[in-house]
């Protein structure tokens, strides 16, 4: 291929055309829109051959160094974590395709003087994916797009592509007509993450509010519950827990083993089973699933159905503290193991050891569901006595930096103080905190140790350090984000010191680029396509992790939080994008999600949007679904309560 120059400029009022004589033309437009510069692009092709679309954009950058952001997949040259992404430890110039980032083809320089930002709209045809190669003095968007030197295509698959011919677009003598905008923004240096959020602002006031095509809020709750309940299983001797996940095929080795916290959630699930005992089905699922679950452990299916089982969940995990105030919640189903972490993960070393945050978000469902048990008259201070050893071991535990650390052994010595984990033992203490009397000590331990963390904790969101906080891989990620907002919106519950809300501003700004901005392409033969899936709303998980999820509607609720105390409609906004977006993929009565009936409720894990898949699996990519997981019905359910109780307009159909 050669590139071409024009042989003629035409320049007109409104735009600017580039003559390539018999070969054709390209057409600029530009309007200025709010802060958005959009440019609209249309290629004629009168001349038959082969070709590759570009749009290059550059500014003066006075031959600064610029540092390079890609949301949802390039952050702070993704230097954290040891896994086989795309880094600029491995190649200091990449290309990748429009879907792996949550606004296409949208990538930023930033220099501390000018923050440079480019992005497009989605193709809607497969031959016009694009893809973006940033280099630090400017950007190139090409069509067809092509990624090198390598693609990421699993945890465990970085392909060479070093060697590969680039795509082209094949132009019959009839020839071709195209157009894409694109939009350019050159602000004033602030912060990277602050100036994509306006960069956000400016492309959502120009995006219509299409309404997705999701169930009504009614049934999505009652399916969510039904799967809830059928997820729940006898351990055989009279307790409880639930399943991780079922039916998942090949992989299902993966998922024989339950927890009270991350990945599985049993606690917070027998938590909203509790605060549920009143409610009466409306649906044939669910009056179903209660009578199963009432003949599973033989009781009788009435209102104190639903509170038994829970607290039979409750005392089942129990079992999981090792010695005073050392819980480790991950059991292996098939061989009998208690330990840290069990699942697929980076550091496998560590699973005798206790997790920070499997401790932190156990304990906090412990407390929670001890308060509604205590309201149905069921008393349960084994409870509050567990969530009291355990907050005392991190308080002595607990770092000089304020750091609870991630990963402790059974004697409270650190085995890996990095990344965000502690944070949700920040959230734990602001939640029993309240709970305590001013004349017991622990109260005032607890107080000291919450805002020696919030010392450290708040030093990382303003250093920008969101990382580390999902046990499956060890890089930047959305949860990191999640986790820090979370324990400082928790602990303005408190407290209500406003510079609580300074630092939730900075977590809040680094999860926006996880949140898909558009409707990203999606193969229309493959599973996604056919059911005309939309992306926007969706959230992706880390650089390490390229799949979408459902964790928006807890975001949501955290977005929600921050909106109504701050007045910044734009979280609020963001927050409903998300909800919507969860209204998706949802089994039901009438359709299965490809699965029978007991699966009714059940909402895939992983979204392979694009040229990427958990398990290194090729046929499962570009428009795919798969995983039924525990932690996907428990995180989306029981934000939707938290939702509906606190922000009932978001609910509205």
């Amino acid at each position: 291929m050669k590139r071409r120059t024009p042989c003629a400029l035409i320049i007109n009022e409104e735009s600017i055309t580039a003559d390539f004589g018999p070969l054709g033309t390209i057409e600029d437009r530009l309007l200025s829109r709010g802060n958005l510069l959009v440019l609209t692009r249309n290629w004629n092709l009168r001349q038959q051959g082969s070709y590759r679309l570009q749009a290059a954009f550059s500014y003066d950058d006075q031959e600064l160094e610029n540092k390079l952001f890609i949301p949802a997949l390039w952050y702070q040259d993704n230097n954290k974590g040891k896994g086989c992404f795309p880094s600029r430890e491995r190649s200091a110039n990449w290309s990748f395709l429009e879907t792996r980032m949550s606004i296409p083809c949208c990538a930023q320089l930033s220099n501390g003087k000018r923050l440079f930002t480019c992005a497009s709209k989605p193709a809607t045809d497969k031959m016009f994916v694009a893809s973006v190669a940033p280099d630090r003095h400017g950007l190139i968007i090409s069509i067809p797009g092509s990624e090198w030197p390598y693609s990421y295509q699993g945890k465990q698959s970085l392909v060479d592509t070093s060697s590969l011919a680039l795509p082209c677009l094949e132009v019959s003598s009839q020839g071709l007509a195209y157009t894409r905008t694109f939009y350019l923004s050159n602000q004033k240096a602030g912060s990277s993450l602050e100036g994509y959020c306006q960069f956000v602002q400016g492309l959502n006031a120009l995006s219509p509010e299409d309404k997705v095509e999701g169930i009504g809020w009614d049934h999505w709750f009652e399916y969510k519950l039904t799967r809830l309940i059928n997820l729940v299983q006898n351990d055989g001797k009279g307790l409880a827990y639930l399943l991780m996940g079922e039916g998942n095929g090949e992989v299902q080795d993966v998922y024989k083993f339950t927890s009270a916290s991350f990945l599985v959630k049993s606690l917070q699930g027998a938590q909203e089973l509790a605060s549920l005992t009143k409610y009466q089905p409306k649906t044939n699922a669910l009056v179903t699933a209660r009578a199963n679950l009432a003949t599973k452990f033989s009781l009788p299916d009435n209102h104190l159905l639903l509170a038994e089982v829970a607290k039979r969940i409750g005392d089942f995990f129990l079992q999981a503290e090792r010695s005073e105030g050392v819980f480790q919640d991950n059991y292996d189903l098939v061989n009998d193991i208690w330990g840290g972490y069990l699942g697929i993960g980076e550091h496998p070393e560590y699973k005798s050891m206790v997790n920070s945050r499997c401790n932190g978000e156990a304990m906090k469902q412990y407390v929670l569901l001890a308060r509604t048990l205590q309201k149905l008259e069921r008393e349960e201070i084994s409870y509050l006595s567990l969530a009291r050893r355990v907050a005392r071991f991190y308080c002595e535990a607990q770092l000089s930096s304020g750091s609870f650390g991630r990963w402790w052994t059974e004697k409270g010595k650190p085995g890996d103080i990095q990344g965000t984990n502690g944070a949700y033992i920040g959230s734990f203490f602001c939640t029993i905190i309240p709970l305590l009397s001013d004349e017991d000590p622990l109260k005032a331990d607890l107080l000291s140790a919450v805002h020696q963390a919030y010392s450290f904790y708040s030093e990382l969101a303003y250093e920008g350090e969101f990382y580390g906080d999902t046990l499956d891989a060890d890089s930047c990620d959305k949860e990191a984000g999640v986790a820090l907002l979370s324990f400082f919106l928790d602990l303005y519950d408190l407290e209500h010191d406003k510079r609580l809300l300074e630092s939730a501003k900075l977590a809040a700004q680094f999860i926006v680029q996880w949140i898909w901005q558009f409707d990203s392409y999606l193969p229309r033969e493959s599973m996604l396509g056919q059911r005309n899936f939309r992306t926007r709303g969706m959230t992706s998980v880390s650089v390490a992790h390229h799949h979408l999820d459902f964790y928006g509607m807890a975001i949501a609720y955290e977005f929600l939080r921050y909106a109504a105390w701050t007045g910044e409609v734009f979280y609020q906004q963001q927050a409903k994008l998300m909800i919507e977006a969860c209204r998706q993929l949802v089994a039901t009565e009438t359709d299965q999600l490809g699965r029978d009936e007991t699966y009714i409720g059940w909402q895939p894990e992983q979204l392979n949007h694009t040229t990427w898949e958990y398990f290194n699996r090729t046929h499962a990519m570009q428009g795919y679904y798969d995983i039924d997981i525990a932690w996907v019905t428990v995180l989306t359910l029981g934000s939707y309560q938290l939702i509906l109780e606190k922000f009932p307009s978001m609910l509205e159909e």
